[in-house]
């Protein structure tokens, strides 16, 4: 049953971003990699970001040039290699996410409220084994033709 539960609650989440991407005029891969940036700190190189969000070099090329134009997301130098990059979301463009994010803010506040600190101490572990055991690239995922399950 708890599998199931936390199954609903990743299926949940990933529509809602689906559909706040679309809202915008995004695709959800576009969106992810701006959460996965905002998680990392607000900076990433593009290798990172691709070993994250399971994408080629060509295919992060493509999400941070629409991140870019879109106004979501800039490239600057590498302060630590010269020769490189980093991936920065646009506060400003942030802000403008932020109401529309408040309610599911607010809906998990109210839930976890009902938790005491040891309770909550151990939803935080469970969520940072959970996230730990999912660092293998998504890439990782067989692909199958379109239309059709793998065999």
């Amino acid at each position: 049953q708890l599998q199931l539960e936390v199954r609903r609650f990743l299926a949940n989440g990933i529509l809602f971003n689906t559909q706040v991407a679309e809202a915008l005029g995004m695709n959800a891969t576009d969106m992810q990699c701006l959460h996965l940036i905002q998680l990392a700190g607000g900076a990433m190189t593009p290798g990172e970001l691709g070993r994250a969000a399971g994408l080629s070099s060509g295919g992060v090329t493509l999400v941070l040039d629409r991140l870019e134009q879109a106004g979501y997301a800039r490239r600057e130098p590498n302060p630590n290699d010269r020769r490189s990059v980093v991936v920065r979301p646009v506060e400003a463009a942030l802000r403008k996410l932020e109401p529309i994010y408040r309610g599911k803010a607010e809906g998990l506040a109210q839930v976890l409220a009902r938790y005491d600190a040891r309770q909550l101490r151990l939803i935080l572990d469970f969520f940072r084994a959970a996230n730990s055991r999912e660092a293998e690239p998504p890439a990782a995922v067989p692909r199958a033709r379109r239309g059709r399950p793998s065999a």
